[in-house]
């Protein structure tokens, strides 16, 4: 076989000595002798099913006809290894050191690739020149694939140079940072620099784009940006006339610092207005900021600014701040009145690998209480009368039952402008230890072994109750805010009498911390001389204590009911828990004196001695020893579940399906022993339960009085039972996916694509999908004379039209205002590269509408159409 190649091989070179013409595989390793005059080696195998040229730069020498020095060796003509294959024939070319492959023709050079139907290899100039070919409908196919590391375009036809880089391409497509790049002619400059000529930018990912910008002329650096000379937009292939000389599209797979634009608008009451106009940092890949501004015709502006941060696998946050001043009315009529608000949002979160004994976390929502209502164009935060804040660190010791906690809280009320601020609040807490306990002991333990010590201490800091916006900033420490600190030590443990009677008896120390204590009495010349009474403020650090003990009884039993059907029943068997409980608890007289912390005063208004705390509205409650108490609580709950047949099982031999008809039905009472009338308190009724494959859930509660009133309304010692309060709230949930499991989303093909039935407005699909959410609620209350009685419902929903269209509400209706609230209709239109919307408020005082017609991609999110009327506007 050998000598058979070799003959085959030299007859080639002696009787062709213009070209080799190489069909199937083949091995050779023979240096011939060229008209050329240049001494090569062809090492020609196949690897991987690929033909696979190896020039040995040892070997390839330019030889003369007078001399040749073995000793001088010149720079190798490729780098590495070429490797190339193709369908059908393989044409070398001895002159002009030139390879044509033809029909699916694949040429490999170091990271570059090149596929096509057609490709001629100049291996003197290093180049490639590539195209593909029509079929019979015109179409062109087996076009150029140039992939180079991770560049990789289709094109109609190619040149390229191997050692530069350079490269001529016609009718290019490359895809940069979820933008589309097409151009007729693109001239390589190298790996980053392309110059185009009559191209397209588009984020459309059809062949033929919906939409695009025309560039005359252009320069394309790779994973920056695109700098184009005129350009005019083009959508469905009609010229719009509208243009720019020049621009500029950034893109890149790293953040980048540049301008925002503004957004142009109009209100009633503000007038004409650019917002959302500022400038973004891209500070570094852990953090950036924005600032923008908005601003009016009539002189109000308003100021934000966001940043981002993220450290992976320790903490992630956002930061926001808002400062906004408003003009409202005409200035110099009686309407004319300014505003100053303000909003700061935080929210931090530490990863839960960062550290297992340290977390800290902040969630901040705070604002002057008309800054939503004066700036913000969402209805959910208009309508929201309530903010909430917490900022939270914790630490635990390793190896010790010690822990801290430190927090930040905040509420406030935009209705009546009421805030309250905890600052701080701090606890230092020892879990339950066993002194007596050996450790690791577990089983037969004695008496001594259950005596449990805990510990619990808080540091508190915080507003007085009512303290509004206005007078928050001008507070006094000292005046206007409760601080305390209180600690307890409390003592515990049980005996087990029988199975389910234990006995567990307590004994608690407790003091605080107080810095003022204060001192009432009546004064007869204050009010004008009608007299009233005075409280004086007495600084300075008190320290109140007090010690208690108690024991309480407690039996819980289980109780199971069970009720079994016929064997052909759809229903097995029917199980009743019932979960009884009774618990006595006895508070024996011990302790401080009463009289050391409380005082009395002479009210001659009311004409009799009123008894009052020396530490009133200091935060904590005062320590003092206890009264002999008792009581007894009596509870029953109760559980209600089905076992039913799968629908083919006529064995009963297979798993039955649980199904629960009542989770919790509870009732709940309490009897004061040592009272002296009204010894028993509301029984209390809670109950939830899921139904229909939990599509309908039901909440209820009530109260009962066990006590009449008198012709006055005052509670008697009399027994009448009285219901005093009730409540129902109703769940249902329903989707297309709970009635044809088989139900797909939509499948997001075009409108063409879609079957002929959906275009059809005749015809109804039930299959689509759609979901809806129905919510009941009622409440009724009568602790006195008045009852009232409060209903609402809501309703929500989405369903898709067709693939492409889908629609969205919510709407309640409250029965006793007899009126529609927080309406809102959404109707969306997806159009492949574009996204259409439309949001309305329909009716309301925040009646509003927004259409808009945009590129459904972040990278040109400032190519829409947009027609808005927010409910600041002129009403519709």
């Amino acid at each position: 076989m050998k000598l058979l190649q070799k003959v085959f091989t030299l007859f080639i070179g002696a009787v062709l000595p213009l070209n080799i013409f190489a069909f199937g595989n083949y091995t050779s390793d023979y240096s011939v002798k060229l008209s050329t005059d240049i001494n090569f080696t062809l090492s020609d195998t196949i690897v991987n099913d690929r033909l696979v040229l190896q020039l040995d730069s040892t070997k390839v020498t330019a030889t003369d006809s007078l001399e040749t020095d073995s000793t001088k060796t010149e720079k190798p003509l490729f780098e590495t290894v070429v490797e190339y294959n193709c369908d059908d024939t393989i044409v070398f070319s001895l002159t002009g050191q030139q390879v044509f492959l033809s029909k699916n023709a694949f040429v490999k050079y170091g990271q570059t690739e090149l596929k096509a139907y057609y490709i001629e290899l100049d291996l003197e100039k290093k180049q490639a020149y590539a195209y593909g070919i029509q079929d019979t409908t015109g179409k062109y196919i087996f076009t150029p694939e140039f992939k180079d590391g991770s560049e990789e375009f289709t094109c109609k036809e190619l040149k390229y140079n191997f050692d530069t880089g350079k490269g001529l391409v016609n009718e290019v497509i490359t895809e940069q940072e979820g933008g589309f790049v097409h151009s007729e002619i693109t001239k390589k400059i190298n790996d980053k620099v392309f110059y185009l000529r009559n191209g397209k930018y588009t984020t459309c990912n059809h062949e033929h784009p919906h939409y695009y910008i025309r560039m005359t002329k252009a320069k394309m650096i790779k994973g920056d940006k695109i700098i184009s000379g005129p350009l005019h937009l083009v959508i469905e292939d009609v010229p719009l006339p509208v243009g720019l000389p020049f621009a500029l599209f950034p893109f890149s797979s790293t953040y980048s610092s540049g301008i925002i634009v503004p957004s142009y608008g109009e209100e009633q009451r503000r007038g004409f207005n650019l917002r959302g106009g500022g400038y973004y940092w891209a500070i570094n890949e852990y953090m950036d900021l924005s600032v923008t501004g908005d601003i009016f015709s009539n002189g109000s502006w308003g100021s934000y600014i966001q940043s981002k941060y993220k450290s992976r696998y320790r903490f992630s946050g956002t930061l926001q701040g808002e400062y906004h001043f408003n003009k409202f009315g005409d200035k110099g009529l009686a309407d004319y009145y300014e505003t100053t608000d303000f909003a700061i949002r935080w929210n931090h979160s530490q990863d839960a690998k960062a550290n297992p004994y340290r977390t800290f976390s902040a969630s901040v929502n705070f604002s002057t209480s008309n800054n939503d209502r004066n700036n913000s164009t969402s209805i959910r935060d208009i309508t929201n009368n309530q903010k909430q804040s917490s900022i939270s660190y914790s630490k635990k010791w390793a190896d010790s039952p010690f822990s801290l906690n430190a927090s930040l809280r905040h509420s406030q009320n935009s209705r009546d402008t009421t805030i309250s601020l905890t600052l701080p609040n701090m606890s230092l807490n020892m879990t339950q230890i066993y002194p007596f306990r050996a450790k690791g002991k577990s089983t037969n333990l004695r008496w001594f072994d259950k005596v449990g010590v805990s510990y619990s201490s808080r540091l508190e800091n915080k507003t007085k109750s009512g303290m509004k916006e206005s007078e928050l900033m001008s507070s006094s420490l000292q005046k206007d805010w409760e601080n305390s600190y209180e600690h307890s030590i409390p003592i515990t443990t049980n005996f087990k009498l029988t199975r389910d009677l234990t006995l567990s008896p307590t004994l608690n120390y407790r003091g605080v911390l107080y810095t003022r204590s204060i001192q009432r009495y009546w004064d007869p010349d204050a009010d004008g001389g009608d007299g009233d009474v005075r409280t004086d403020t007495i600084q300075g650090f008190r320290y109140a204590h007090n010690y208690s003990t108690s024991a309480s009884l407690s039996l819980s039993p289980k109780i199971y009911g069970m009720f079994t059907f016929k064997e052909t029943s759809k229903i097995a068997a029917i199980r009743h828990v019932m979960t009884p409980s009774i618990s006595v608890s006895y508070t024996p007289e011990i302790g401080v004196p009463r009289s050391k912390y409380y005082r009395t005063y002479y009210d001659e208004r009311l004409e009799r001695d009123v008894e009052y705390s020396i530490f009133q509205g200091m935060g904590f409650s005062t320590p003092t020893g206890a009264k002999e108490a008792g009581s007894i609580n009596l509870s029953l709950d109760n559980n209600l579940e089905a076992k039913v047949r799968t629908a083919n099982d006529t064995t009963g031999l297979e798993d039955m399906k649980k199904v629960k008809i009542l989770e919790s039905l509870k009732f709940s009472t309490s009897y004061n022993m040592f009272a002296d009338s009204l010894n028993w308190s509301d029984i209390r009724m809670t109950g939830r339960t899921k139904l229909f494959n939990k599509k309908l859930s039901l909440n209820f509660n009530g109260g009962i009085s066990p006590y009449k009133l008198n012709n006055n309304n005052v509670v008697i010692d009399e027994f009448g039972p009285r219901l005093t309060r009730a409540s129902v709230d109703l769940g249902f949930s329903l989707s297309s996916k709970d009635l044809n499991p088989n139900t797909k989303e939509s499948s997001g093909d075009t409108e063409e694509d879609q079957p002929e039935k959906w275009r059809d407005p005749r015809y109804v699909d039930f299959d689509i999908p759609w979901s809806f959410t129905v919510d009941y609620g009622w409440t009724y209350s009568k602790p006195r004379d008045r009852k009232n009685i409060d209903q609402n419902m809501g309703i929500s929903g989405q369903f898709s039209l067709t693939p492409k269209w889908k629609l969205s509400f919510s709407a309640n209706y409250d029965f006793s205002d007899k009126e529609v609230t927080g309406t809102q209709f959404t109707i969306t239109r997806d159009l492949h590269c574009w996204k259409m919307s439309f949001n309305t408020i329909p009716f309301g005082t925040y009646q509003s509408y927004n259409f808009m017609i945009n590129v459904d991609s972040s990278i040109l999110q400032d190519l829409k159409y947009e027609k808005k009327q927010a409910w600041q506007d002129v009403q519709f």
